[in-house]
């Protein structure tokens, strides 16, 4: 009691407390901010989040409509899009397994902002509107699929076209990369591997199931899907700062007293709209172009190849079009599959072309694996030791006990108890043993990962003490 007491007192004070202790474990800081936000439930004046409105709720909360770069659209037309957008929710609805028409689990609402934005998408940037509505419908199904399996609304597929318009390759000028426009770190967090040989943030099956589960968090933790989705722009520790000074969970509240960055402000009401246009992209006069050329994307399924085998060499060997290997399998952005202690690994082909795989499995076997240079051979060297008892890891210059302990996913105090240290002083080229599976896939310097051979691990102090 005494500790939730403190929490009501000192809210903003806790917060920033746990999250710096917490900044290194996404979910735990999830968990954290899930604790601050019950515990404060008491001094909120608006206590409903958003998403518990009404589904059709004409003109809540109006916000002036001003579009992107500020510019602001002529109130009448304001007026009529809101008026005609009003027929296009009411039909709206969501469909369960047996083909029924259900409530949307994230409420439509329709205000100028959302508005706003309908104009945007349907006048102003129509262009590009259509080029995201063509690329984003032949995979609309397989990712609402996905979303469905992960317990999420399918609806956040619309998500990823404000993200991406559903550009696998897409990368933001903050490195944010993919069609769910993932953060590196944040990536890795929700399972995601990001290193020098294939960045998963660039497949969108493997993206999605990511994005399904850090959006069911954010959920969890506000308790609002309009909040959940502003935090996914705007980042959690942002908007629960927001939450504490406003002491309101209801978005267009947070959104109208000037509580959140511009870009989350629009943020919101641009995913309603594009949920609004895409939804109905006919009633707004699109008509999607069925380009031959385009990317088709079918059922699929996974088959096992080789590891550090060539994508062109399975190619050869299988019969399956390169380009198509390539298609399914964006996150190998070296072009052959990454390395793994068993020697194989899985990747994506469609459905109809898994007998045809399987029909070649002794010319795949046969194919002749990548020549690993220095880096990718520490990158992904087996980090056992002879007796396979425990793991080695190899300090190089700038490192400290607790950016390592990051890197490998242990405390700083596990560290130094297996390795016998009575100070928190390391040096280049000092071995550090640690337990568990190889972290290859979460370090994104290869060279912080050293072979376990002594004769190399040799040749490298020697190097750095001639540096020295």
């Amino acid at each position: 009691l005494d500790f939730v007491s403190h929490i009501r007192n000192n809210p903003l004070s806790f917060f920033m407390k746990a999250g710096n202790l917490l900044m290194s474990r996404s979910k735990s800081l999830l968990v954290a901010m899930s604790i601050v936000l019950s515990a404060c439930a008491s001094m909120q004046q608006t206590p409903a989040p958003a998403d518990k409105t009404p589904a059709l709720a004409p003109a809540a909360t109006p916000i002036a409509a001003t579009g992107k770069d500020g510019e602001l659209a002529p109130a009448d037309e304001i007026d009529k899009i809101i008026s005609d957008a009003n027929p296009v929710l009411a039909e709206m609805s969501g469909v369960d397994e047996n083909g029924e028409k259900v409530p949307l689990q994230i409420p439509i609402e329709i205000n100028r902002k959302v508005a706003e934005w309908i104009n945007f998408f349907t006048v102003r940037d129509r262009e590009r509107t259509q080029r995201s509505l063509e690329r984003g419908e032949p995979m609309r199904e397989q990712i609402q699929h996905l979303l469905k399996d992960n317990d999420v609304p399918p609806e956040l597929f619309y998500l990823a076209m404000i993200e991406s318009g559903f550009v696998s390759q897409a990368k933001s000028r903050a490195k944010a990369v993919g069609v769910w426009q993932f953060m590196r770190d944040t990536g890795r967090n929700y399972g995601l591997t990001v290193n020098s040989q294939i960045d998963e943030r660039r497949n969108w099956i493997k993206a999605t199931e990511a994005a399904a589960s850090y959006l069911k968090d954010l959920n969890n933790v506000f308790g609002s899907w309009y909040l959940a989705l502003a935090s996914y722009n705007a980042g959690e520790h942002r908007i629960v700062r927001s939450i504490m000074r406003g002491k309101t969970r209801d978005f267009w509240a947070l959104a109208e007293a000037g509580l959140l960055p511009r870009e989350t402000l629009n943020y919101v009401p641009k995913f309603l709209a594009a949920h609004i246009v895409s939804k109905n992209y006919k009633k707004y006069g699109f008509v999607l172009n069925q380009d031959p050329d385009a990317l088709k994307w079918e059922d699929y399924d996974t088959v096992s190849v080789p590891s550090g085998a060539r994508l062109s060499d399975i190619a050869s060997a299988t019969g399956v079009s390169l380009d198509i290997l390539k298609q399914w399998n964006a996150d190998l952005i070296r072009g052959y599959t990454p390395y793994s202690k068993t020697g194989s690994v899985d990747i994506y082909v469609p459905k109809t072309l898994v007998n045809k795989v399987e029909e070649n499995r002794l010319a795949i076997e046969r194919i002749k694996r990548v020549k690993l240079g220095a880096p990718e051979r520490r990158a992904f060297a087996s980090l056992e030791d002879t007796d396979g008892s425990y793991n080695v890891y190899v300090v190089r210059g700038g490192d400290s006990l607790y950016t390592i302990a990051r890197h490998l996913k242990v405390s700083v105090r596990t560290l130094m108890k297996i390795n016998g240290l009575h100070h928190r002083k390391i040096h280049p080229g000092q071995r550090l043993r640690y337990y568990g599976d190889s972290v290859s896939a979460h370090i994104s310097k290869p060279r912080q990962v050293a072979s376990v051979s002594g004769e190399k691990h040799h040749h490298r102090r020697k190097k750095h003490h001639e540096q020295e």
